[in-house]
């Protein structure tokens, strides 16, 4: 499942109805708009760090995100430079909390067509910031709150730049919006696909599953978590480990005969995967 948390309606318009999301009679002790279908959970948070948190919270507890979800984060910010302009998209690679200094980092394993950047969270409003930076009043706050559910590789920032600090109609962001929705839902497309790749782990024409590979290398947590990660990556970059993992089992690399052999074997997949 995909967990979309935007703070307008006005910002997840064109998602909704490029998806057909169709709002959602929540539990009970959901308090906050949800919009869904089969593969996606949209919600509306509200504006600033508060809303944000409370409702990536209240969202997890009621419909128990898992750690192989992906939460994205969808919103505007405002930028105050000129190669930041107006309309413009950009994925979060840093984001800090401006009241605290506190800083987070995603894990950036799924390329993107994007310009990076670092998201700045702030309390208020502004009106002049740094160049190269998108200010807004949510990104650190889902990370927070994510961070008890998934990993930083499941979590995604895409912010599109609506303003430089001066209030802007709802209308207007819309519309904004409706010009990237390519590119947004491409990226939201990538996130599906990779959901939905996670049933070839257990593929039975592979002599391998997920499970089975892990113990196979003798991994630890560690190396276990490294391993998905590096699957993981390959999944969303069109790489074939299957192919390469198949070869290692046919060749007799795997099973390992201890975890040394294991760490042996690791380093090498990424040597020719990545």
């Amino acid at each position: 499942m995909i967990y979309i948390f935007s703070a307008f309606y006005a910002e997840a318009k064109n998602i909704i109805d490029h998806y057909g999301l169709k709002k959602e009679k929540s539990p009970e002790m959901v308090r906050f708009d949800v919009f869904a279908n089969e593969s996606i959970r949209l919600v509306i948070t509200g504006v600033g760090e508060i809303n944000a948190a409370a409702a990536v919270s209240n969202i997890g507890g009621a419909y128990g995100i898992s750690p192989d979800d992906e939460i994205l984060n969808v919103g505007c910010g405002a930028g105050f430079s000129s190669d930041i302009c107006m309309g413009s998209i950009f994925l979060g690679n840093k984001l800090t909390e401006q009241m605290t200094g506190r800083t987070f980092y995603p894990d950036m394993l799924m390329k993107a067509n994007f310009r990076e950047c670092e998201i700045v969270t702030v309390a208020r409003v502004l009106n002049e910031g740094c160049d190269s930076v998108v200010y807004d009043m949510e990104a650190a706050a889902v990370y927070q709150a994510a961070a008890f559910f998934v990993g930083p590789h499941r979590m995604h920032f895409i912010k599109l730049v609506s303003d430089a600090g001066e209030r802007i109609d709802q209308s207007k962001i819309t519309e904004l919006f409706a010009l990237q929705e390519d590119k947004i839902c491409g990226y939201i497309d990538r996130l599906l696909s990779a959901c939905a790749d996670k049933a070839p782990m257990d593929d039975t024409q592979s002599s391998w599953n997920m499970d089975r590979l892990i113990c196979d290398m003798r991994c630890s947590k560690v190396m276990g978590d490294q391993l998905a990660q590096l699957i993981k990556y390959c999944r969303l970059s069109g790489i074939d480990y299957k192919a390469v993992l198949d070869e290692y089992y046919t060749n007799g690399l795997l099973p390992c005969e201890s975890k040394r052999e294991g760490k042996k074997c690791l380093f090498e997949l990424k040597q020719r995967l990545l």
